[in-house]
């Protein structure tokens, strides 16, 4: 299911879903080098036999069941998993701080569990920000020390540019000048609070460059298509897993080759 009308906390396992309960901005930097080799920190302690992971997230989080693929991914690998998803159209990590809010009610009650991992996503506008300082870290903080509390691991989940960059003022910023600011914003908050990052939106820019063929962004240009969504799931299992997504037999509805070069491009990213 692509779109969600309500909130809902998930519990994924193989191809069906449970509903269970209703550095700087980057600014006058060098160009990054989303092809440069580099390192990702790792679970600290490693994922046990069965680890309880949690999304937490909006729509880059529920388009195309993007946990679904991520569970289908751990489980055609012979691993386990005991994944939930907790993700609202538009939300951001500063809602999900509001205990008056449905959604940041509903998780602040979910984090009063014991997690291994609960990855954050931030709403694209909150990590597109020059002012990240203000529009995101300070809920970032506030949702890490809830998952530390519990003895969580916080993983970011940095998403992608849109795919045509977007009108600043007088001018377009380019999808790669957008990426830079997003990457420099996620590996900010994650360096400060020593945080795991699963860097799907590097691994967009890298295959668009070596694969232009295959389209990572949905029609509206912002959301993924489902090759992008793969993409991502196989990014946060190498990472989260540290183990290489390549010769997965689960490949969602992709073409055989498609998903192998989506496998070989997030294997290379974290793993190599």
């Amino acid at each position: 299911m692509r779109k969600s009308k309500r909130m809902v906390l998930l519990l994924l396992t193989g191809l069906a879903a449970l509903m269970v309960v209703s550095c700087s901005s980057g600014n006058g930097a060098e160009p990054m080098d989303f092809h440069e080799q580099m390192e990702w920190k790792i679970p600290d302690p490693a994922l046990g036999e069965r680890p309880r992971i949690l999304f937490v997230g909006n729509s880059h989080t529920f388009y195309n069941n993007f946990s679904g693929m991520f569970v289908n991914i751990i489980e055609a690998k012979g691993q386990k998993s005991s994944v939930f998803e907790l993700s609202q159209g538009y939300y951001t990590l500063k809602k999900f701080t509001d205990l008056e809010d449905k959604g940041g009610a509903l998780l602040d009650k979910t984090l009063n569990k014991q997690w291994d991992i609960v990855v954050l996503q931030e709403n694209s506008q909150e990590a597109l920000s020059e002012t990240a300082d203000e529009d995101m870290f300070p809920y970032a903080r506030i949702l890490d020390e809830k998952i530390r509390a519990k003895g969580g691991q916080t993983a970011f989940f940095m998403t992608w540019a849109p795919r045509d960059g977007l009108k600043d003022g007088m001018k377009r910023k380019s999808r790669e000048e957008l990426q830079q600011i997003m990457a420099a914003n996620y590996m900010e908050i994650a360096n400060e609070l020593d945080s795991l990052l699963i860097p799907a939106g590097i691994g967009f820019m890298r295959c668009a460059e070596l694969y232009p063929e295959i389209e990572l962004w949905d029609n509206d240009r912002r959301h993924p298509s489902p090759e992008g969504s793969y993409l991502a799931a196989c990014t946060a299992y190498a990472l989260l897993y540290q183990e290489s997504p390549e010769n997965c037999s689960y490949t969602a509805t992709l073409e055989k080759d498609v998903a192998v070069k989506l496998q070989e491009v997030a294997a290379d990213l974290i793993l190599r």
